[in-house]
C-alpha cells in the first residue's frame, strides 16, 4: 500500500469515528448534526448539517372559529333557528367589515338527541344542529369588534371554538430565515470538517423545510348572549416565529 492510499484510509477512518460519536450525541439533541462519509464510487459524498434560521414576525390576519348549535323537538325547527342565528351573526361580520369571501363554513350537522333508560331503548328527543365558519378577520384593530357582535348577534346559540393569528405572504419574510439557517448549516461544517483534518467544498445539495409557531389559541366551548356583553373582548396577536430548517450537504475536498 503506498503512503497517499493509507492516508486516505486513515483520514476516512477518523472521519467515520467522529461521524458515529457525533451521531450517539446527536440523539438528545435537536437540529441534529452529523458527519456522513459514503464509500468511493456513491453518490453522495460529504459532510452533511443541519441549520435553523427564525424571524419573528407580527401577523397581519386574525382568524376566527365561530358558529352556532341549537336543539329542538325536530329537525325542521333546529335548522330553521340555527340559520336563523347564522345569517344574523354573517351580518354583524359584513357590518364590522369581513367580507363575504372571508368567511367560509367548516362543517354543518345534523344529528339526534337521546333519552337513555335502563328499562327501554333508547328514544329520540330532539335534534341538534352545528353549523361552524372559520373567519378570516384583515384588520387586526377589529377582530374584537367582529368576535363581539358575532356573539351579540348570535346569542345563546353561539359558540367560540378559538382565535389564531397568521402571517398571509409569509414567504416576504423567509429570506432572512434561509440566510441564517445556511449560515448556522456552514459555520458547523467548517467546525467538523477542521475537526476531522479535511477542507470544507461546495454545498453538493440543500433540503429546505418551513414552519411557522404562529398563535392559535383554543377556546372552551363558548355560550354567549347578548345580555352578557361588557368591555370588548381582548384579543392579543402577538407576533409569529416563522422557522426554516435547511439539510446541507458539503463535499470533502481533501486534508488541510
Amino acid at each position: 500500500m503506498n503512503p497517499i492510499q493509507l492516508s486516505s484510509r486513515i483520514r476516512r477512518s477518523a472521519i467515520l469515528a467522529g461521524a458515529a460519536a457525533l451521531l450517539a450525541l446527536g440523539v438528545a439533541c435537536t437540529p441534529t448534526t452529523e458527519v456522513t462519509v459514503a464509500s468511493e464510487g456513491t453518490a453522495t459524498q460529504g459532510i452533511a448539517v443541519n441549520g435553523e434560521g427564525k424571524v419573528s414576525v407580527r401577523p397581519d390576519i386574525g382568524q376566527l372559529n365561530l358558529g352556532v348549535e341549537v336543539t329542538a323537538p325536530t329537525v325542521a325547527e333546529a335548522r330553521d333557528q340555527a340559520a336563523t342565528a347564522m345569517d344574523a351573526m354573517q351580518t354583524a361580520m359584513n357590518d364590522e367589515g369581513v367580507a363575504d369571501e372571508d368567511i367560509q363554513t367548516q362543517f354543518f350537522n345534523i344529528y339526534p338527541q337521546y333519552n337513555y333508560s335502563e328499562s327501554s331503548p333508547p328514544t329520540i328527543i330532539g335534534y341538534i344542529v352545528s353549523n361552524q365558519v372559520q373567519v378570516k378577520v384583515r384588520n387586526l384593530d377589529s377582530v374584537s369588534n367582529v368576535l363581539d357582535a358575532s356573539i351579540a348577534a348570535g346569542g345563546d346559540a353561539v359558540r367560540v371554538n378559538g382565535i389564531s393569528f397568521t402571517v398571509e405572504n409569509p414567504d416576504e419574510f423567509l429570506a432572512d430565515a434561509r440566510r441564517e439557517a445556511v449560515a448556522k448549516a456552514r459555520a458547523n461544517a467548517e467546525i467538523l470538517a477542521d475537526a476531522a483534518g479535511v477542507s470544507l467544498g461546495k454545498a453538493i445539495s440543500i433540503n429546505e423545510s418551513t414552519n411557522s409557531g404562529g398563535g392559535y389559541y383554543p377556546a372552551m366551548e363558548t355560550r354567549a348572549s347578548a345580555q352578557d356583553a361588557g368591555g370588548a373582548s381582548p384579543v392579543n396577536p402577538g407576533e409569529q416565529e416563522l422557522i426554516v430548517n435547511v439539510y446541507v450537504v458539503y463535499a470533502i475536498e481533501g486534508a488541510n
